[in-house]
């Protein structure tokens, strides 16, 4: 790309040279051109007024002789002055000669019509100023005067002479004037020709350069583009095959029952599948992020709650790690706060893990978190590791360290840093003293006008739960037993709208991946061929935002994500019914 530019770059300076030299010289030959004409009309304007001039001698001049009345004698005598002045004056500006000697305004014609036979111009000019000085010199006696000299046919004579001195200058003039208008076309052929060189060894083969250029890199976008649908499509996929069954898996941990021994166990088997869902939020949020997709989503809720939801995974790992887990909660976050609950746990869950990673044996982990005023929380994360070598926000981008918090794909260290942005806060790094890291994150709580109370649900609702995996289904049903709801269950996407349309349901649970018939049909179905305006919430695994926007453009309310709790099912609800109840 850089030797694209730079070759046409050079090409286009060249053909700008080029055509700056042109106009210049076209410019230089019009100003000469114009030059010319203007000299020339000078000197062609004085030898016609010399026939003029000679007309006037010969008019005082006769007049003197002849006597006529005494009273213009003197009238007479002063513009016959003038006249031979300007008549003289006029001669010697058109013969003469530069300091070589060569003459200025007389061409080798010019030459021979003033000085050689049988024109011999100048000397008959010459001749007719005596005889006017001669007469003007002359205060009596004009009749002894040859006055032949100014009789009409001897002036007649002279005026032909002068008449065919402007004819030749006329014809110099128009010599010149070709010469210049020919050398004009042809430095206007020269440019023609060289446009037509640039033309074609210069534009047409940029213009080539260009398009090969775009074509390729349209290539190369289509290409990225389509890597970038491919990797989504992967990432949705393996998002969907995991997070099926982790829904069963998690269900089923926290459902069972075990005595007081088994709780750590049962700890380390929550953490792990946690994990899980934490890595896959990881992929969903960086695909989001690279394509600028990704936004905060703001809801109300308990923050001292959210804080110890995202620690109490890390309790058994610590113990594990025989590592001393130190936790200090202010008591003025156990209130309702609105931020990203779900994104804050995940950004939480990223330090202690690190923190976990890089702390020794037998070692230290503290976490602080405090209210400073009513909407800003501090948190803080500390551990006795070996700190940092450099600090995050100056290696973020180098990955051939092995040995740095936030190692590995280094998605970690960037989500953390593009959620609390995202929120409206920022994130600090340090090395404690007298070893380990400390993290440090100021977070502003953003209010929200569109976002209210928690609304009570419902006393009673009757649902639809649309699930072809029975164990996913069973877990929703049992979620729903919980807020004593009553529901049905159907396989795929055809029962559900055979019974959507004999029963009134007040919830659709909806999944989309399904045999038979998917729940994108299954939403279309319902909303447009027999026009329901029953609540759907899909329930899916699939994370592809292109899927999650056709199926709100076909008429779903709402979406969350497997695994599902009693906790986002409730919200999810709290939101439906709050809504509905504003329309």
């Amino acid at each position: 790309m850089f030797k694209l530019v730079t070759d046409i770059r050079r090409r286009y300076r060249f053909g700008l040279l080029a055509i700056a030299i042109l106009i210049s010289t076209s410019a230089a030959l019009i100003q000469t051109l114009l030059y010319v004409q203007k000299g020339d009309a000078k000197v062609i304007n004085i030898a016609g007024k010399q026939r003029m001039l000679s007309q006037k001698i010969a008019l005082y001049g006769n007049a003197l002789i002849y006597h006529e009345a005494d009273s213009f004698q003197q009238q007479h005598r002063r513009l016959l002055e003038q006249a031979v002045d300007q008549f003289i004056a006029g001669h010697q500006f058109l013969i003469q000669q530069d300091s070589e000697g060569d003459y200025i305004y007389l061409n080798e014609s010019l030459q021979a019509h003033y000085f050689l036979p049988p024109t011999a111009l100048d000397a008959h000019v010459k001749r007719y100023i005596s005889k006017a000085q001669l007469l003007l010199n002359s205060r009596e006696n004009y009749l002894e005067i040859d006055s032949s000299l100014f009789a009409s046919n001897q002036l007649e004579a002279l005026l032909t002479k002068l008449d065919q001195a402007v004819k030749l200058l006329e014809q110099k003039s128009v010599h010149k004037v070709t010469l210049l208008a020919v050398l004009e076309m042809m430095f206007w052929v020269i440019a023609m020709v060289l446009l037509l060189i640039e033309l074609l060894f210069v534009f047409k083969p940029m213009e080539n350069l260009i398009t090969k250029a775009l074509t390729s890199y349209k290539e190369q976008k289509d290409y990225a583009e389509q890597v970038n649908k491919t990797r989504e499509r992967f990432i949705a996929r393996t998002s969907h095959e995991f997070r099926t069954p982790l829904q069963g898996l998690t269900a089923s941990i926290e459902s069972l029952d075990i005595k007081e021994e088994q709780k750590l166990a049962q700890q380390q088997a929550l953490y792990c599948a946690n994990r899980l869902v934490v890595m896959l939020d990881e992929l969903l949020d960086l695909q989001e992020m690279t394509t600028g997709q990704w936004q905060p989503k703001l809801d109300q809720g308990n923050l001292l709650e959210t804080l110890k939801q995202a620690i109490a995974p890390y309790e058994y790992a610590c113990h594990e790690k025989k590592i001393t887990l130190s936790v200090s909660l202010s008591d003025s976050l156990n209130s309702e706060f609105i931020t990203d609950h779900p994104r804050l746990q995940q950004v939480v869950a990223e330090l202690i893990n690190n923190a976990v990673k890089f702390t020794p044996v037998q070692g230290r982990i503290a976490i602080t978190a405090t209210n400073q005023g009513k909407q800003r929380l501090l948190l803080e994360v500390q551990d006795n590791g070996k700190g940092f070598d450099e600090l995050p926000s100056d290696i973020q981008d180098n990955e051939n360290r092995t040995e740095q918090h936030f190692q590995g794909l280094k998605t970690g260290l960037l989500r953390v840093k593009h959620i609390v942005k995202a929120l409206n806060g920022d994130i600090q790094f340090f090395n404690a003293q007298p070893q380990g890291a400390k993290v440090v994150i100021n977070l502003n709580f953003v209010s929200s006008p569109g976002i209210e109370q928690s609304a009570k649900l419902p006393g009673a609702l009757n649902c639809l739960i649309v699930e072809d995996n029975p164990l996913n289904a069973t877990i929703l049903g049992r979620i729903l037993k919980h807020f004593n709801y009553s529901f049905d269950v159907a396989e795929n996407g055809l029962i559900a709208t055979d019974m959507a349309l004999h029963t009134q349901y007040d919830v659709i649970f909806m999944d989309l991946n399904m045999p038979v018939m998917d729940g994108f049909k299954a939403i279309d179905i319902i909303r447009n061929e027999q026009g329901q305006q029953t609540p759907i919430l899909v329930v899916t695994a699939n994370t592809s935002n292109d899927d999650l926007q056709r199926v709100y453009e076909l008429g779903a309310n709402l979406h969350v994500y497997k695994p599902i709790s009693a906790d986002s099912v409730e919200k999810a609800l709290s939101i439906l019914f709050t809504e509905s109840s504003q329309v």
